[in-house]
């Protein structure tokens, strides 16, 4: 088992990335991997469920598809503390199974992983 690390930057402003990332990291944990989602920068913004349920890409996939089943499949979602609190997203606004983490968990994660960064 392999350790994947999906950082993903872009929100619903890009729904083709952000959708990717999220459909990868479902593909690594049906394959048995471990796999960590990380949201910087605008892809914060997805940890509100309202909005990640309307992003979808061209291909008609849908985010929230892909984003549940890392949730329930053990899959670690880690939101960007700074990026957050810029965003004035809090703990509280974070859906089920998503965390504060910060720069240095990032880096530490990136040593051993495989790294995609959308």
């Amino acid at each position: 088992m392999a350790k994947f690390l999906f950082v993903l930057s872009r929100g619903p402003e890009d729904p083709t990335r952000a959708v990717r990332c999220f459909q990868f990291a479902k593909i690594a944990l049906e394959k048995g991997h471990d796999v960590t989602v990380f949201l910087v920068d605008d892809g914060v913004y997805l940890t509100n469920i309202g909005l990640a349920e309307r992003v979808k890409a061209p291909t008609g996939d849908e985010l929230i598809g892909y984003m549940r089943y890392v949730q329930e499949k053990g899959g670690k979602i880690l939101v960007c503390k700074p990026c957050a609190e810029a965003r004035m997203i809090g703990a509280d606004d974070l859906p089920k199974g998503a965390e504060i983490a910060t720069g240095y968990q990032l880096i530490d994660l990136a040593v051993d992983s495989k790294v995609f960064s959308f």
